[in-house]
């Protein structure tokens, strides 16, 4: 038999959408018939659980956001109902936007539906070099479904560099990892970082969405925190704020129901 492993080495200057397929962690999670959580495997459960959470027993739907849960609802109905059982799609989830493919669980063709699995693949892989966006947005059409969409193109471009309103019409721009925290201010937000503070023309839901999530991490509606610049927890009157490195001492309260992840994220 012919030696094929050098063929199947892989090729850093042509990485494939293959190579790149195989190299992807999956998630998997199995659902009962109702859509609660049966069971993940470990990449699933980085990918939809929040610190601490659990997933067992917990309704799929509930942990994506509102403008995603529609999406989600349709993938599951349209494998609940097509002829092979199975159905793909971008989704956007708090951790990002995820492919997922949906088959349905039977144990004969005309029994009743027994649950579905759910595989999910994190789009979070930095675009090859070399590649365009088009080619990037062809590569991720999935059962001949356009994915070529604003969340599509985001996940694949994480923010580097955050924009700042200058004078006139100039934008500034700072390194993300220069960031203490982002305050909501209407629709826009605040960045504060070490030593001053600026207004910046994104909403903080984007911001959120484009951030790597390892680091930015949202601990109240209004404010979303840079985990290396924590310089203290503390707990007052029964509710707790984190205090941030910058010469301000930013106080971020920590909402009641992020409490407890955030507990644990800092181990206090």
């Amino acid at each position: 038999m012919a030696d094929t492993s050098a063929a199947r080495a892989p090729a850093p200057a042509g990485q494939s959408f293959e190579y790149r397929l195989q190299r992807t962690p999956v998630g998997v999670v199995l659902l009962n018939a109702d859509l609660t959580i049966r069971s993940v495997n470990p990449v699933a459960m980085r990918l939809l659980a929040p610190p601490g959470q659990k997933l067992a027993g917990v309704d799929i739907l509930s942990l994506h956001p509102d403008e995603a849960r529609e999406k989600v609802a349709f993938l599951i109905e349209r494998a609940r109902t097509s002829a092979d059982g199975t159905s793909s799609l971008v989704v956007t989830t708090a951790m990002g936007s995820l492919i997922a493919k949906i088959s349905r669980l039977e144990e004969t063709p005309d029994g009743p539906v027994e649950g579905f699995c759910m595989m999910i693949h994190a789009l979070a892989e930095a675009p090859v070099m070399g590649r365009t966006r088009a080619d990037d947005a062809d590569a991720l059409a999935v059962d001949g479904l356009a994915v070529a969409g604003e969340a599509a193109m985001k996940a694949l471009c994480p923010l580097m560099k955050l924009p700042l309103q200058g004078k006139g019409d100039l934008i500034s721009l700072i390194d993300v990892n220069e960031v203490v925290c982002l305050v909501a201010q209407g629709h826009y937000a605040e960045a504060r970082t070490l030593h001053f503070s600026a207004f910046c023309p994104r909403p903080l839901a984007d911001l959120e969405r484009r951030l790597d999530p390892a680091l930015f991490v949202r601990v109240h509606r209004r404010y979303l925190v840079n985990i290396r610049h924590v310089r203290a927890a503390a707990r007052e009157d029964g509710a707790w704020h984190l205090v941030m490195a910058d010469t301000a001492q930013t106080r971020v309260p920590v909402s009641r129901g992020k409490v407890e992840a955030i507990r644990r994220l800092l181990a206090v």
